[in-house]
């Protein structure tokens, strides 16, 4: 398994900095000269779990722009001795950041959110994708274009996923931080009502909070 890969494969070096453990990355030709899939690894002693692939597509300009996906995401690599938790820990965040700062304006975003439990079940349950644990995270790593894939069509796209976009331009982002910010406004007074009957609370005390967070900063003054 081949290391030492960071300059032609963007972001794996968040997960360079894991105390206690070890990190490779295996990279593997995709479908077409533009595509390529790397597979991350964690290893605790002589034991190795695979982490995440990344799928990349470097795009056909003018044709097809570029575009990343995230799947067979492991959310706890367990040694025994030692347990690795990949939701909610800073590389998982890293990660995202690191995403957005490769893809530009127009590319997309796939990332399968299995792993997340807590994203998945408020998917289930109606909750809008950029209210999500994992959907905020893109929203405020600059994505502004949601959709749930969470019933892949053709049986051949893997496991739900969220696919997210960058706007184009400033007109774009305009326009769908206002659908957004409507969305959370429509979706406030369920949050509040599904609390105070005590279903889901937990999910949806965490959505309440980021439409709060959404009213008090990028949707203050949006109509």
């Amino acid at each position: 398994m081949k290391d030492g890969m960071s300059m032609q494969i963007p972001c794996i070096d968040v997960f360079r900095s894991l105390r206690g453990f070890g990190f490779k990355a295996l990279e593997k030709r995709g479908r077409f000269p533009e595509e390529k899939a790397i597979e991350l690894y964690i290893g605790c002693g002589s034991s190795w779990q695979r982490l995440m692939v990344l799928k990349i597509f470097d795009g056909r300009p003018p044709f097809y722009r570029k575009w990343v996906e995230v799947f067979s995401i492991n959310p706890v690599a367990d040694f025994g001795s030692a347990k690795y938790v990949f939701v909610n820990s800073a590389e998982e965040k890293m990660l995202i950041d690191c995403l957005s700062r490769y893809i530009n304006p127009g590319e997309r975003l796939f990332i399968e959110y299995v792993y997340d439990r807590e994203t998945w079940k408020a998917l289930e349950i109606g909750v809008p994708p950029h209210l999500t644990r994992l959907g905020f995270m893109l929203l405020e790593n600059g994505f502004t274009w949601f959709k749930d894939w969470y019933y892949p069509e053709g049986f051949m796209e893997g496991n739900p996923k969220i696919q997210v976009e960058k706007p184009l331009d400033d007109d774009m982002r305009r326009r769908h931080i206002v659908d957004l910010c409507k969305d959370a406004r429509d979706f406030e007074v369920k949050a509040k009502m599904f609390i105070q009957q005590k279903i889901y609370v937990d999910i949806f005390e965490g959505v309440l909070n980021r439409i709060q967070t959404m009213l008090t900063g990028m949707c203050k003054g949006v109509a």
